[in-house]
């Protein structure tokens, strides 16, 4: 059940997890909550009643049934996620992560009910009928950090970790020496960067007289989360609409953590310096489903309603972990562990919805949605594990929370200018400082059968994370900022 260390990307104050952990669930919780067309990114998120979009798939299916005509559309996207990180009070250290997307794919089928004298208006008028590939999530991004540490080495972390271990079970026998070490502390043990007080009793091979560690760390994320979705729609007298969609979700993270320290140039006939890598790689497929209703009183008023059920994704994680080390007299060690892989399951939490839109005849509307997540019905098991400690974690760590948002838009002629805002809420029973806020600016031309929209948003995010925890010691950690801008531009055309 050992595994790398993995963070999760960066919420909240979060120690080293090793092994599957609440970290784990929340990251996959955490959904992109704009949609994936430009229209949606453009109006943050508040498409649920606003209908005639493909991305209301992710939020309502109900208003798929709003298109009166085929429809098919593609988008292309942009992510420049900036990072500002401080370490024990060094300097600021900046990075930058580009990435390029295809954030939706979405194709629409209508049904109109037909009468001699045209379009029906009485009972079930059309039927509407989706499939489409849309992104959910982004794992992109990059923190480096640096500093000085005068109180405490890593080693002493990983000292503190294998107390009362036999130091039978640290030594490295020939299988371990030839395919690769067990586990990450066999070889601190191997490198003399820890030694034995007493049997079962370890330390930190440092001076802890002259305490004075040049520590550094970068953590690169990458991949994504996608769904493919087939979703229903009924019109019923353009007044009430119905939806309900099946979801096919998939999951693709990449994590390189990479930690080096450098021991105090005084302290000779011991190690200089050493590199600490561990990697990650987790894939996964999982399904769910949505559910919604759209309610039309008025031609200027539409209410929304939307329930998203759990997501279980089944998932396998691929890890490993590698130390080099160059010792005071030139000499160098390069060790990695043996490939190691676990299969789980983690279960999302369920998700309700309200959403409301006020139009303005052909001049535009506003829109606003409020979405409920109760974070602490996260679950996480195994076939051969129960994870009983980490889903009683689970229950009383996170609480419930509540997702605002607000998008308006205007029409002049064919022309379309829309502004939004949203937020995620806190996950956190605890009241940590924690929020995603995301402001974003829209334009778009709409003909009659065909159209294009660019999307701009700005998300804003405040994290901290922490390298390595001494029981007895405040850790140290890396307060980052995180300034991310996307762009999309979606093409779409009806027939």
């Amino acid at each position: 059940m050992k595994k790398a260390l993995i963070i999760t990307l960066l919420i909240g104050v979060l120690c080293p997890a090793w092994a599957q952990s609440d970290a784990d669930v929340l990251r996959y919780s955490l959904m992109n909550p704009l949609g994936s067309s430009a229209r949606s990114i453009g109006l943050g998120g508040a498409m649920g009643s606003v209908g005639a979009d493909p991305s209301v798939v992710l939020n309502n299916p109900a208003s798929l049934a709003q298109y009166k005509s085929n429809a098919f559309n593609i988008s292309l996207g942009m992510n420049n996620v900036k990072n500002s990180s401080d370490y024990l009070n060094g300097n600021s250290v900046k990075s930058n992560r580009y990435s390029a997307e295809i954030p939706s794919i979405n194709l629409v089928f209508t049904e109109r009910k037909m009468r001699r004298d045209g379009p029906a208006t009485t009972g079930w008028v059309n039927y509407n009928f989706g499939i489409g590939w849309n992104k959910t999530a982004d794992f992109n991004r990059r923190i480096s950090y640096s500093g000085t540490n005068t109180q405490n080495s890593m080693l002493n972390y990983v000292a503190d970790y294998v107390q009362g271990l036999p130091s039978s079970q640290l030594d490295a026998n020939d299988e371990q020496l030839n395919q690769g070490f067990y586990y990450f502390e066999n070889m601190f043990w191997y490198a003399y960067l820890i030694d034995t007080i007493s049997d079962q009793n370890y330390t930190a091979t440092i001076d802890p007289n002259m305490a004075n560690f040049n520590q550094s760390g970068a953590i690169t994320t990458s991949g994504g989360m996608n769904e493919l979705n087939f979703s229903f729609a009924a019109n019923y007298e353009h007044k009430l609409y119905f939806g309900f969609g099946v979801n096919v979700h998939s999951v693709d993270y990449r994590e390189s953590n990479r930690y080096t320290e450098f021991d105090n140039p005084l302290t000779l006939g011991t190690w200089n310096s050493y590199d600490f890598s561990r990697n990650l790689e987790t894939d996964g497929l999982g399904y769910s489903g949505r559910l919604g209703l759209v309610f039309r009183p008025s031609n200027q008023l539409r209410l929304g309603m939307s329930l998203h059920s759990p997501t279980v994704l089944n998932l396998t994680d691929y890890y490993s972990d590698e130390l080099y080390v160059v010792y005071d007299d030139g000499s160098t060690e390069d060790l990695r562990t043996i490939d190691k892989e676990y299969s789980y399951t983690v279960v999302t939490p369920l998700k309700y919805a309200l959403q409301a839109s006020y139009f303005f005849g052909k001049r535009g509307f506003v829109s606003a949605e409020i979405e409920n997540v109760d974070y602490s019905s996260m679950n996480i098991y195994a076939d051969d594990y129960d994870f009983e400690a980490q889903n009683e974690t689970i229950a009383g760590k996170y609480t419930t929370a509540t997702n605002l948002k607000l998008g308006a838009e205007y029409a002049i002629n064919e022309f379309r200018l829309r502004a939004g805002f949203s937020q995620l809420g806190n996950p956190f029973e605890d009241n940590s400082d924690f929020s995603r806020r995301f402001a974003s600016l829209g334009f778009g031309l709409q003909e009659r059968t065909w159209g294009f929209d660019l999307g701009i948003v700005k998300e804003l995010q405040n994290d901290v994370y922490v390298p390595y925890a001494i029981p007895g010691t405040v850790p140290n950690a890396v307060n980052s900022e995180m300034n991310n801008t996307r762009i999309v531009l979606t093409l779409a055309t009806k027939f």
